[in-house]
């Protein structure tokens, strides 16, 4: 009783944006090139998904709301900001295009693109897996360089007190 759980977590903003929709755009326009190509059919694309969700205030607060507390936690504080991106900053300050475009694929490669990846015929051991991979991070990094942009990164971070 008494203790805190401070959770830092993706969210939606007042608008119910997601954020992140220039990296969001050029990975779907590095998919959309590989099946232009021939390299991925349509079938293994609409199976790729990123899963993640990002909830509202409202979303945060609905298990509390009947009785202001949930299984012997009351919501403290609720905060939802846009995060720093710091990748944007470190291009306004630099001006390296090339830099920002290779951070940002950098990230997806990381974060999602393994999860794209499995949903191939093969899975992770596709013949294509590691080309479809380099293909990704490569392509995403030319159009986030080509058309540097801020990113929009909604999150929240609540406090949570458990309650005697």
């Amino acid at each position: 009783p008494g203790g805190r759980l401070v959770i830092i977590t993706m969210a939606l903003d007042a608008d119910g944006g997601f954020g992140y929709r220039p990296l969001l755009e050029a990975t779907y326009a590095a998919l959309t090139d590989m099946v232009a190509d021939g390299f991925v059919r349509d079938d293994e694309v609409l199976r790729m998904a990123i899963p993640t969700v990002a909830r509202s205030r409202a979303d945060f607060t609905a298990p509390f709301a009947a009785e202001g507390r949930f299984s012997g936690l009351a919501i403290e504080t609720l905060e939802i900001f846009h995060g720093e991106d710091r990748l944007w900053a470190e291009f306004e300050r630099s001006r390296d295009a090339r830099a920002f475009g290779a951070c940002w694929a950098s990230f997806m490669r990381a974060a999602v693109v393994p999860t794209l990846a499995a949903e191939l015929d093969g899975g992770h051991d596709d013949p294509r897996a590691a080309a479809f991979i380099a293909r990704m991070e490569s392509s995403v990094a030319r159009r986030m360089e080509a058309l540097p942009e801020r990113m929009v990164i909604p999150l929240a971070k609540m406090t949570l007190l458990k309650e005697g």
